[in-house]
């Protein structure tokens, strides 16, 4: 019997999603206990044919992006609890075990799991930077969905992830906020272990960071309170000091250069194109 669905949104990962997969079978829970759900959207990459040739339930649907993939998932799957994962994440081999040994104990609870980040050299940070107790309850803003468990009834109940988070950013934490106002605990779960591979290059990074920021004011829209705005950056001082950078083209020049070799002008940078997505404007070209 069933118990838990693994639940993967894909599109064109295929080389990643298919070490993901790998690790994923490798589980020391037993394979009639869980199932392994991916589901693609619109990938050209060979990611068909290469899950089709595993055991795993492959769906195949419109770019709805990872809301949508996760929302076709989670309808299908056959586990009363939902393991949400990504396709550059790679399982330790206790990961669903601890997730349904959590689950048994507290039935109406979600887990969040501990995930490192793959670096150079072998090296590894964890994704979460505060030192939490296993155990520990958490604040909604650590709803991440790389590795994090809950009943699918409860996810159903909520009305699931939602799909106007069409492109990067905040759709887990936007779940996690109405999760919270429902009642539903998020608790921490350390011993549930995934690593993240998924290095992110600076130009890239100022992408993600607007799209972030595009997405965050869609959040803010959905829940216009004092809490969710201060918890998405959109404070007076940090709102001012984005205004006063955009005023001054040549400022914003200054800084770009500068961020090629500082950390500091490179975080000054990155919350200024976050702050372009929230304010709904266009990233700008910088030469």
């Amino acid at each position: 019997m069933i118990k838990l669905s693994v639940v993967i949104g894909t599109y064109n990962q295929k080389e990643k999603l298919e070490k993901s997969l790998r690790s994923l079978f490798k589980q020391t829970m037993s394979p009639a206990l869980y199932e392994i759900v991916v589901v693609d959207s619109q990938s050209a990459d060979g990611t068909e044919e290469m899950v089709k040739a595993l055991p795993v339930k492959y769906l195949r649907q419109e770019n709805l992006g990872r809301p949508g993939a996760r929302n076709r998932g989670i309808a299908e799957a056959k586990g009363e609890i939902i393991l949400l994962t990504d396709a550059d994440m790679l399982a330790d081999i206790n990961l669903l075990y601890e997730h349904l040994k959590a689950h048994e104990k507290h039935p109406a609870a979600a887990f969040e799991g501990l995930t490192y980040n793959l670096l150079e050299n072998k090296k590894t940070a964890p994704y979460i930077k505060e030192k939490l107790r296993s155990g520990q309850k958490l604040k909604f803003s650590y709803f991440l969905t790389g590795n994090l468990s809950i009943r699918k009834q409860t996810l159903l109940d909520i009305g699931g992830f939602d799909q106007d988070f069409a492109g990067y950013g905040w759709e887990d934490i936007e779940l996690g906020y109405r999760l919270m106002k429902a009642g539903i605990p998020l608790y921490y779960l350390p011993s549930a272990v995934n690593f993240h591979d998924h290095p992110v290059a600076a130009e890239d990074m100022l992408k993600r960071k607007y799209h972030m920021g595009r997405s965050a004011r869609i959040f803010y829209q959905k829940h216009p309170n004092l809490e969710i705005k201060y918890y998405l950056g959109m404070n007076p001082l940090a709102m001012g000091i984005f205004e006063f950078i955009k005023k001054q083209p040549k400022l914003l020049i200054f800084i770009a250069n500068k961020a090629k070799f500082s950390g500091f002008y490179r975080y000054i940078l990155e919350e200024y194109h976050y702050r372009l997505g929230l304010a709904g404007e266009a990233m700008p070209v910088l030469e």
